[in-house]
Order: structure tokens, then sequence, then C-alpha cells
């Protein structure tokens, strides 16, 4: 690091961990069309101004959670050893299962979150981060597949599809397991889509 490249301030990550924390919690509690700036500084040990050093509201604050949870759900598929000796599309399964396991792990707030009660702007958000977090995978598979508006409208139908699932999965109190789910999804359903995609 140069002497002119500033170090990242750790207070600052510490201070934005602490709101994320909060707004999470309160999400769990209550609507979050219903909440304030001031009930989340409040659960964070936090005053206002230090709020608006970090972020310009509370949308703002929960797509910062968002892509901090959606880095996880990376992490955690990208972690999945590739099985190319399994057929297609088996080979996918622990794809779909990393993504149930993560919902299940912070169960409260995604089914606060993206049910009839929660926020219209963070299910488009899950949907879009879905698109890539879940196809890009078996894209990569795929580089003579279609592309442009043919493979657009594909990803975004089974990723509305597959956030439509996660939600009603959440909601009802997860009816099947993640595995099973997850073996559901891989038989019933990927087979259109990986056969668009030539894979």
């Amino acid at each position: 690091m140069s002497k002119n490249e500033a170090r990242p301030d750790p207070r600052i990550g510490r201070t934005r961990g602490l709101l994320r924390q909060a707004l999470m919690a309160l999400a769990t509690e209550k609507r979050f069309g219903s909440l304030s700036i001031q009930e989340v500084t409040r659960r964070a040990g936090l005053n206002r101004s230090t709020f608006y050093l970090h972020y310009s509201g509370l949308h703002e604050l929960l797509e910062d959670c968002a892509r901090e949870l959606f880095g996880q759900m990376r992490e955690s598929i990208y972690q999945c050893p590739a099985r190319p000796d399994l057929p297609s599309p088996e080979r996918y399964e622990p794809y779909v299962r990393r993504v149930f396991d993560h919902l299940q792990e912070h169960e409260a707030f995604y089914r606060a979150m993206l049910g009839k009660r929660g926020d219209s702007y963070f299910r488009a958000l899950f949907q879009e981060m879905l698109t890539e977090l879940i196809f890009e995978p078996m894209r990569d598979d795929a580089p003579g597949s279609p592309h442009g508006s043919q493979l657009e409208l594909a990803k975004r139908f089974y990723s509305a599809g597959f956030a439509g699932i996660a939600t009603w999965w959440l909601e009802n109190g997860r009816p099947i397991s993640a595995g099973e789910a997850s073996r559901q999804i891989t038989r019933d359903l990927l087979p259109d889509y990986l056969r668009l995609l030539d894979i």
C-alpha cells in the first residue's frame, strides 16, 4: 500500500455493521415501512447524525444489508466443488441447496422482508441478485448458449419463480426440508432452463 493510499477505517465497518444488525432485528419485529431512523439508531446504540454519515435513508441501509447477505451467499455458492462427473441438472443441486441453507440461517429476516408485509424494493433486489448468484454458475458452463433478450427473458422468468418458491417456503414454515426443496427444483424445474442454455 502506498503512503498516499488511505487505509480503511475499521470504525466505519463497525458502525455500519451495528446499523445493519439493528435494521435486520427490527424488521423481524415490525413492518419495514413503519420503521424510523431513530428506532434503528437507538437499537444500534448510535445517534441520528452518525446514521447520516453513512446512509441517506433506510432503503440505502436495507440495500447494504442485502449486499452483505448476498456476499455471504455468493461465497458459499462459489465454494461448491465443481462436479462435471455428474449429469446435468444434478450437478447444480448444491448451488440451489446453498441458497436454501442461507435462507434458513436468516429465516426471520427473509420471511419478514419477502412476505406480504415485506418491502417491494427488497423483493426486487432479492430477485435481481438471485439471477446472478444462482444462474451465473450455470451460464458459465454454456459459453455457446443464447444471448440478448432470449437469455434475459429466461433468467428473469426463472429467478422470479425461484423467488416465489423461496417466499412460499419461508411463509409456510419450511413445509419441506432445504434438501428436498433443492432436489425438487433441480429435478423438476431446472431441466427446461438448462435445455434453453444447451447445457
